[in-house]
């Protein structure tokens, strides 16, 4: 069996992941550091890309939508519930 060893920065970041039954930190993921997401396991490290696109996907959205709930689930293409959902899970509401 491989084991799996992290260093302190990694633990950090994968702890910031989000769960699907909990919400992200407000603030935005650090993603910009290369060489640590390299460091990390793939799967690791496409749910921390993705998770951080999510949530700057979702502020532009409610920008444009000058923060109306309906009208970001429009631009979207999601219905409302689901849209809440997703700005509730990214503490974005």
């Amino acid at each position: 069996m491989k084991e799996l060893t992290l260093s302190a920065k990694q633990t950090a970041l994968v702890t910031a992941l989000p769960d699907v039954h909990t919400a992200v930190p407000t603030a935005p993921l650090p993603i910009d550091d290369h060489e640590t997401l390299l460091s990390m396991p793939l799967t690791e490290a496409k749910r921390l890309a993705a998770a951080s696109f999510e949530r700057r996907y979702l502020v532009r959205v409610m920008e444009t939508a000058n923060g109306s709930v309906s009208e970001g689930a429009r631009l979207a293409g999601l219905d409302r519930t689901n849209f809440r959902r997703l700005l509730h899970r990214h503490g974005l509401r």
